[in-house]
Order: structure tokens, then sequence, then C-alpha cells
């Protein structure tokens, strides 16, 4: 759909990424405060008892999670994809509603400055986008690497999605919220694993 490196989120950007919190198998018009850091860590690092007696890794990622899983006895692949659904409602549902303090925690610099400056210009324009995550039809690891003591890990997503967006009169600009759109894309999170620092973020979103 688009990458995050480019000049991206001014335009169909944030007909994708204007979000409602959701239920990750269905609709839903409420929306949910974002868990505390020490809550996301335990999401995404699959910090829970008996991690360390899981089974071998499978798959093309299975090199790159072995590595990770020797510097962090804490990571289980299955903790990590849960958190990563969360994390990913977590940061359009920050996007949809402006909250740059939620997403800085989220995201990494270059990507928190982008969507920090989308959401400047979104609201000089008095735009509103309406957007309602029908459904996550996948979530599932695509690739893992540690390099230079940065943990990586690339989660394919493909997801249903409705979205309207609206200008200072409530005129519609872009999108059609009765119709649904699939979006297919690759979320790659990283994190320090010289560092005390626990938190994985977002480093780039590119179209799969």
């Amino acid at each position: 759909m688009f990458e995050l490196l480019t000049t991206v989120l001014f335009g169909a950007i944030a007909i994708f990424f204007a979000v409602r919190l959701f239920n990750a198998l269905g609709r839903s018009e409420g929306h949910m405060e974002a868990p505390a850091s020490s809550d996301l860590k335990e999401q995404l690092a699959g910090d829970a008892p008996g991690a360390h007696l899981r089974p071998a890794f499978e798959g093309p990622a299975a090199a790159g999670l072995e590595a990770i899983a020797r510097v962090d006895t804490t990571f289980a692949p299955e903790q990590f994809l849960d958190g990563a659904r969360k994390a990913y409602a977590m940061i359009v549902d920050g996007f949809a509603s402006g909250n740059k303090d939620a997403l800085s925690s989220l995201l990494g610099d270059r990507v928190y400055a982008r969507y920090a400056k989308a959401i400047d210009e979104r609201e000089a324009r008095g735009e509103t986008t309406r957007t309602e995550i029908e459904r996550i039809k996948k979530a599932e690891i695509a690739d893992a690497a540690l390099e230079d003591e940065t943990a990586r890990v690339t989660v394919h997503f493909i997801a249903e999605i409705a979205t309207e967006t609206t200008d200072a009169d409530g005129k519609v600009t872009a999108g059609d919220f009765g119709r649904l759109a699939t979006v297919s894309e690759n979320w790659v999170f990283e994190r320090r694993t010289d560092t005390d620092n626990p938190n994985w973020v977002l480093t780039r979103v590119a179209t799969a």
C-alpha cells in the first residue's frame, strides 16, 4: 500500500491508518485506552511463565527467531503475535484520534515524525476520517533477525477495513464507509537487546 520511508501519510494513508480501536474479529465503535508500556512489553515479548520451554522454531523466520530467543529468554512468537495485533490496533487508533503522546512510545523516531506531520496537516485541513477494521484476517511472522544488537520481527497483516474521509463541512472527500477494502501490509517491529528498555517499536510499514 505504501512505504513509511517514502513520502506517505498525506492522503491514502489517512484512509487506512485513521482507525477506531476494534475487536479483532468484529466491528467496534468504542475506544480503549492503550495499555501501559510494561503491558505492551509482555504482549510483544512473550513474558510468560514457561516461555523458555517452547518447541524449536519453524518456518522461514526460524533462524532469526532463534537468534532473538538466545538473547531474550522471555521471547515467544505466539505471545509476540498477540501483542502485535494489539499494537496494530493501538497505533491506528492513536493516529485516528491524533494522540501523538500515545504514538510516541509505540513508533520509531522516523515513523513517528511522519505520523505526527500527517496528524498536524489533517487537523489544519479540518478533515475527519472514520475508519473501522472489520477483522484482521491474518497476522503472522514473515521474517526475523538479530543484527547489531537489534531484534527485528516483521509481521504480515491482512485486514478488512471500511473508511471514509470528510472535510470541515461534512462532505465526503475520500472512501466509502459502506465498502470494505482489503489491506495487506508488513509491519516491522524492533527493539535494542543491549539496553534495559524492553519495548518494541514500529519502524516500518510496507505494502505486502
